[in-house]
């Protein structure tokens, strides 16, 4: 797999080379940032299983995928003003918000490039229509900022849309790409769809209990966004002093008062609450893959839902 996913990040250094400086060097350093590739790996797992197994189009589709969730990063870094990606400024930082969003749409614009040429026409359709969910969801993300009546299934919608169908779409498309039978397909679709949210949720933990080195961004940026995410949502109901819902009811607050949400998620036991939650769709994600043919894919594809559930960055 380390090969087939260096084969992916060749496509994507070429596809994405421009000869305007500012974009080139913008998406470099993103490449370069020693990224996951965990949804192209996702999709080159998945096409194993198909009669026709991992062919060329299976790693520019991989390439387009990783390219769109790059494009979703830029965006949105821009909106939470984040100050690091992967550990280096964030593109926005360097270049300026407008610049930005036009490096993330030029990565847009050759993602649609790339799975116009190597997709079926139906999975180019489903790949459009992931990025108005992804945008519908941001816009509703944005809109729950400083509310402290962010329901939790909210939040699971809005995660849905941001990160989890990405990851059903990945594993879809690789396993029907490659020929696979439907039911493997939709097995895999509903095990993506079950590790991308708990990948999300992990994520969120991680904002409140992560090593800032280890997940290179800064920590609480969840915290001075506004944004109400899993451990919150856990961590009110157990606050009998109602400080969180309080700050949370503000439409801004303090540095201090955002140090005390930071300690009282995790002394309330927001992020343990939060985590038993991620475990809940690891396992309908392990039940999914558990039911699949019976091969050393399927292991690897366990194993990295298991992984995935106590990573650190």
């Amino acid at each position: 797999m380390p090969e087939a996913l260096e084969k992916v990040s060749g496509i994507i250094r070429e596809s994405s080379y421009s000869e305007n400086p500012i974009i080139n060097e913008g998406l470099i350093d993103l490449f370069d940032g020693n990224g996951k590739l965990l949804r192209p790996g996702l999709l080159l797992l998945s096409a194993r299983f198909g009669k026709n197994g991992i062919q060329d189009k299976h790693y520019k589709l991989a390439a387009a995928l990783e390219m769109l969730h790059v494009a979703t990063l830029i965006h949105d870094d821009i909106i939470d003003d984040s100050p690091l990606r992967r550990g280096l400024p964030s593109v926005h930082s360097r270049y300026g918000k407008k610049n930005a969003v036009l490096i993330g749409d030029f990565l847009l614009s050759r993602c649609f490039v790339l799975t116009g040429e190597y997709t079926s026409p139906k999975n180019a359709l489903y790949l459009a229509r992931m990025i108005a969910i992804i945008c519908t969801m941001e816009i509703e993300q944005n809109n729950d900022r400083w509310r402290n009546n962010v329901s939790k299934r909210s939040y699971l919608r809005k995660i849905m849309g941001k990160s989890a169908m990405l990851f059903s779409l990945a594993c879809y498309v690789g396993a029907e790409e490659a020929k696979a039978s439907n039911e493997v397909c939709m097995r895999l679709r509903r095990a993506g769809y079950n590790i991308g949210i708990a990948f999300q949720i992990i994520d969120d933990i991680l904002d409140y209990s992560g090593d800032q080195e280890q997940v290179r961004k800064k920590l609480g940026n969840d915290i001075t966004a506004g944004l109400i995410t899993l451990p919150v949502l856990c961590a009110m109901p157990l606050d009998s002093t109602g400080t969180l819902r309080r700050i949370f009811s503000k439409n801004s607050f303090t540095p201090e008062e955002g140090e005390l949400i930071f300690s009282l998620v995790r002394e309330c036991g927001g992020t343990e609450a939060a985590g038993q939650c991620a475990q809940i769709y690891t396992n309908r994600a392990i039940r999914e893959i558990g039911m699949l043919p019976a091969t050393d894919t399927r292991d690897m594809l366990d194993s990295l839902a298991r992984q995935l559930l106590v990573r650190e960055q």
